[in-house]
């Protein structure tokens, strides 16, 4: 069955054309910022032995507890430095939004990427002064409202999915 639904990681493509056969190991990310992507589509999907396999081993947790991961709905990729196919290293800057509880959660980090044997790798990632919390204002959204995470699109087409 061919997934119909957008990617989670706001590209514009669709999950099957995307992110998915990053995620199932099919292919490799071909740039840092494919990577950073992935990896957000992979917070989405609650899919954490992708996350590790893709964290750099001198800087990767022992584990991630996916009870812990928020509701991610939200990724804007704001700049890129080097990180293409023929570099061995890059910068990727993001904001992405989360729903947690009664929260908002924005995270701004600019993340290192390093490629080795062929595949990036996430190494780390600075968190700016500009992530913050904040409480939503609103407890039930209808399908067709503005969705309460900051991206200006429809709840159904963004946190909704």
């Amino acid at each position: 069955m061919t997934e119909t639904r957008q990617c989670p990681c706001n590209s514009g493509a669709l999950y099957a054309d995307c992110c998915e056969g990053v995620l199932a190991g099919l292919r490799k990310a071909a740039t840092a910022e494919a990577l950073m992507r992935s990896r957000y589509s992979a917070y989405v999907m609650g899919d954490v032995g992708y996350l590790l396999r893709t964290w750099h081993p001198s800087t990767r947790p022992p584990g991630i507890d996916r009870n812990t991961i928020p509701d991610w709905c939200c990724l804007d990729i704001i700049q890129t430095e080097k990180g293409q196919a023929d570099d061995n290293d890059g910068i990727v800057e993001f904001q992405a939004t989360a729903l947690s509880g009664d929260e908002r959660v924005k995270l701004h980090e600019v993340s290192y990427f390093v490629k080795e044997g062929g595949a990036w790798l996430y190494v780390s990632g600075d968190v700016t002064g500009d992530s913050s919390r904040s409480r939503r204002t609103i407890n039930k959204v209808g399908r067709n409202c503005l969705c309460p995470c900051g991206s200006g699109k429809k709840f159904k087409r963004c946190c909704g999915l």
